[in-house]
């Protein structure tokens, strides 16, 4: 399927379903371990992954150059193409340091959830209640569910641990907070 120009959207919050243009894309992988680095690289909370990470998360070793080179001919390059195959591009960027994902042509929803999120705090910080209020509404709707539910893998793991404290902290107890001053603000800017 060779797709450009087009956004590739992941959801990633409570399934894992990758679409263009609301048809579901890469419904089989050719092998767990692409699946898995994939979704490791998607992870809002890192942006780029150093080599040794990766290497580590994936095979519980240091980054060596045998062991990059082991990475990039079993997984970065069959990966490369699989995605290049499925949409007519990579979204992942190598370098001599590691990789990231670009996100010009994506759209993950764990990051418009994690980027909300900070959005709502940082309006928190300012006083500006109503609008960080209305964020975190936005991030509760967004989060639809656990982030990559049954996949594992170090990097999965420790997302969906941060995202989910990011949900119950930011979220559900942050939210009653802020409504509370945004109320107490209203009432005193009305003198009532």
């Amino acid at each position: 399927m060779n797709i450009p120009d087009t956004m590739l959207v992941i959801e990633t919050l409570g399934l894992f379903r990758l679409s263009v243009a609301g048809k579901t894309v890469v419904t089989e992988w050719p092998d767990e371990s692409l699946k898995l680095l994939f979704c490791s690289l998607l992870s809002p909370l890192d942006l780029y992954f150093t080599w040794d990470r990766i290497c580590r998360s994936t095979w519980d070793v240091p980054a060596t150059n045998t062991t990059r080179h082991r990475l990039d001919e079993h997984l970065i390059r069959p990966l490369n193409a699989l995605l290049i195959r499925e949409f007519g591009f990579t979204p992942l960027v190598s370098g001599p340091e590691g990789v990231r994902v670009n996100h010009d042509r994506i759209h993950v929803d764990a990051m418009d959830f994690y980027r909300t999120v900070l959005d709502g705090l940082r309006l928190m910080s300012i006083d500006d209640h109503p609008a960080a209020l209305e964020a975190l509404h936005r991030a509760g709707r967004l989060y639809t569910g656990n982030y990559l539910p049954g996949f594992t893998g170090k990097i999965i793991t420790n997302t969906r641990t941060e995202l989910e404290s990011l949900y119950r902290t930011a979220v559900l107890d942050a939210g009653p907070i802020v409504r509370t001053f945004s109320y107490a603000g209203y009432v005193a800017h009305k003198g009532g």
